[in-house]
Parts: C-alpha cells; sequence; structure tokens
C-alpha cells in the first residue's frame, strides 16, 4: 500500500514538475514578448517625436516661404508704382482711371490665389497632424493593451506556480 502511495506520490511530482517547467518557459516567453512590446512602444515613440520635429520644419519653411512672398510682394508692388507713377505721367486721366481698374482687378486675382493656396497648405498639414496623432495614439494604446494583458498572464501564472510549490515540497519531504 505504501509502494502505491509513494509512485502515486512521484507521478504527481512528475507531473508538477512538467507543469512548473511549462509555466517557467511560458513566463520566459512572455517576459521576452513584454520586452518586445516595450521595444515596440518605444520605437513609436522615436517615430512620433521624429514626425513632430519634422512637421515643425514644414512649419518653419512654410513660415519663411510665407515671409519671402510678403516681402517680394511688397517689392512688386513698389516697383509697380514706381513704372506706373512713370506712365501715368503719359496718359490721359481716362486712361489713368481704366488702368487703375485692371491693376485692381489684377492684384485682386492674385491675392486670392494666394490666400487659397495657403489655405490648403494649412489643410494639409493640419490632415497629416490628425492622421500621425490617431495612428500613434492608436499604436501607443494597441501596446499598452497588449502589455497589460502579458503582464496580468504572467502575474497569474507566477501565483500559481507559487501555490503549487508548498504541495510540491511537500511530495519531497
Amino acid at each position: 500500500m505504501f509502494a502505491y502511495w509513494a509512485t502515486d506520490l512521484e507521478e504527481d511530482a512528475v507531473k508538477r514538475s512538467a507543469e512548473e517547467q511549462q509555466q517557467r518557459t511560458a513566463i520566459d516567453t512572455h517576459d521576452a514578448d513584454i520586452a518586445l512590446v516595450r521595444a515596440q512602444a518605444k520605437q513609436a515613440r522615436e517615430e512620433a517625436e521624429q514626425l513632430v520635429t519634422a512637421r515643425a520644419q514644414v512649419c518653419m519653411d512654410l513660415a519663411e516661404n510665407q515671409g519671402r512672398i510678403a516681402t517680394l510682394d511688397v517689392e512688386c508692388a513698389t516697383l509697380k508704382q514706381v513704372m506706373i507713377s512713370n506712365f501715368i505721367s503719359t496718359l490721359t486721366p481716362l486712361e489713368t482711371l481704366e488702368l487703375l481698374h485692371q491693376e485692381i482687378a489684377s492684384t485682386s486675382a492674385k491675392l486670392n490665389e494666394k490666400r487659397y493656396i495657403l489655405s490648403k497648405e494649412h489643410t494639409l498639414i493640419a490632415i497629416c497632424f490628425c492622421m500621425d496623432r490617431l495612428f500613434y495614439t492608436k499604436t501607443t494604446e494597441t501596446l499598452a493593451v497588449k502589455l497589460q494583458q502579458q503582464q496580468e498572464w504572467l502575474g497569474s501564472l507566477k501565483t500559481n506556480s507559487t501555490t503549487m510549490e508548498p504541495h510540491v515540497s511537500l511530495l519531497f519531504t
């Protein structure tokens, strides 16, 4: 009877030892998975920082270009005024008035075109910003959920492993 009981205990000990080994292997695998998720989260943060830097550079370039356009507009207007004043001195009042109407229409059309282009650029920048933000927010949330799930699973395995240890130690005493 004692031999049968001892054999049962040995079989149980072998089974539990195998289960513990499987759990340790699973824990090691999940530790590696957690490290991978953390690395991916770090990479996502770095890429987000790079995008923010690139976006800032684009905004600076855009502001610089707008400044150049404004400077060129002022220079162009100055040159036109000089040319017009020289030309107007040779015109009749009616010709001068007609020329001014044409200049107003031309300048108004150019200004509207520039406003349209700038509004499109601002819209594109806003769309890019929103899409990047949405992508990295979703990626970060997904990685955080995966990390939390793996940590919970790992914690439950560790809890199960520690609750089984007293029973296993009784078998060998």
